[in-house]
């Protein structure tokens, strides 16, 4: 074999390597990061504020790297005896739409020409369980769009316990919290991502 032909080989090798390189933002399912998540994804089931399933699989992504810090609060939260319950991550541009023209206020929902943070892969809406996956008292419903539901009122008193222990864990692996919903955060470089439609599967 002819030495430039070996080289070419090798240098061809090594780009096909790079090419499959883990990417930071790549859109990653969250039960391969966190094994012990309890997945219980509102939109894929009747059981949310539309009454129909939006999402055709019950999946949650991330992009990689949101991934990893919601893998950190995880590790903090097995120390508590709570595992992470997930209700939304990653969620399509185009379904972002349908949520908007149903609860057109952007306090509870993104407006689609700015673009959610869930469209983003950089968004995840969870509350908490036991260690044996069993409920916790957590202060309201998922997508309670009352005043209870607020962050300043939802961890207050003794309701809000649970939900103060999610916040510290979710705090430290850097996530920030949303005032209007205590069960939604978002990485502190969300608007890096691009907004994607990439469909759920």
């Amino acid at each position: 074999m002819g030495r430039a032909l070996l080289v070419l080989m090798i240098v061809g090798g090594v780009a096909a390597a790079e090419g499959k390189r883990e990417s930071p933002s790549d859109l990653v399912d969250v039960t391969t990061v966190v094994p012990d998540v309890v997945l219980d994804m509102k939109y894929a089931t009747q059981g949310n504020f539309t009454g129909k399933a939006v999402y055709p699989v019950a999946t949650c992504k991330l992009r990689r790297a949101v991934a990893a810090r919601l893998a950190r609060a995880a590790k903090a939260l097995r120390a508590k005896h709570r595992r992470l319950l997930v209700w939304d991550c990653y969620r399509p541009k185009s379904i972002q739409e349908v949520f908007w023209k149903l609860v057109p206020d952007a306090r509870y929902v993104a407006n689609p020409k700015q673009g959610s943070r869930h469209s983003r892969g950089a968004a995840v809406d969870v509350g908490l369980v036991d260690a044996d996956g069993k409920a916790v008292v957590l202060p309201t419903a998922f997508d309670d769009f009352s005043e209870a539901a607020h962050r300043k009122n939802a961890l207050a008193g003794d309701q809000g316990a649970e939900a103060r222990t999610l916040e510290r864990a979710m705090k430290a692996a850097g996530f920030v919290g949303m005032p209007t919903e205590w069960w939604h955060f978002d990485a502190p470089d969300a608007a890096k991502y691009p907004l994607s439609d990439e469909a759920l599967q």
